[in-house]
């Protein structure tokens, strides 16, 4: 990798810039921004459920990126919210699925809301040039870090 000083430049605006966005465009915590009580790693898996339906516990922590027993910790919490349902599998009771109960829509499609709202507040003061060139680098970015991943898994 080419480690010339002006990619030392680019590497040091980019710490500097990320924190800013990671704050100010991802959820890094509901409870404070939206005063619902819920943790990061709960409206991600909640967010997950939404998109995926019922789902089971072990494909929730591949998603997450968390230990099995983690996960299973969360989902005891979501459940105790009753934001989630636990249900054992008919023909393997090893299996549990994880699916959303009307309570846990409910609050993942107010804190989705809310993040619309929060989101749509900051790119109205980006002229829509900028918000589409915003849109085609994080494209360009994302597809990158993807192969970027999938090579590192090959190796």
């Amino acid at each position: 990798m080419m480690k010339t000083k002006k990619m030392r430049e680019y590497i040091s605006q980019l710490d500097n810039l990320l924190p800013v966005l990671i704050k100010h465009l991802q959820i890094s915590d509901p409870n404070k921004l939206f005063g619902i009580n819920i943790t990061l790693r709960q409206y991600l898996a909640l967010d997950i459920l939404v998109g995926k339906g019922k789902c089971m516990i072990t494909e929730l922590s591949q998603s997450l990126g968390v230990a099995l027993n983690t996960m299973t910790e969360l989902v005891n919490r979501l459940v105790k919210k009753r934001f989630v349902e636990k249900s054992s599998d008919m023909k393997d009771r090893r299996i549990v699925w994880v699916g959303l109960t009307g309570e846990g829509l409910k609050i993942i499609q107010r804190i989705n809301e809310r993040k619309q709202e929060h989101i749509s507040a900051i790119l109205e003061r980006v002229s829509q040039r900028d918000r589409q060139i915003l849109i085609d680098i994080l494209k360009i970015v994302s597809q990158v870090m993807r192969k970027v991943e999938m090579d590192s898994l090959k190796a």
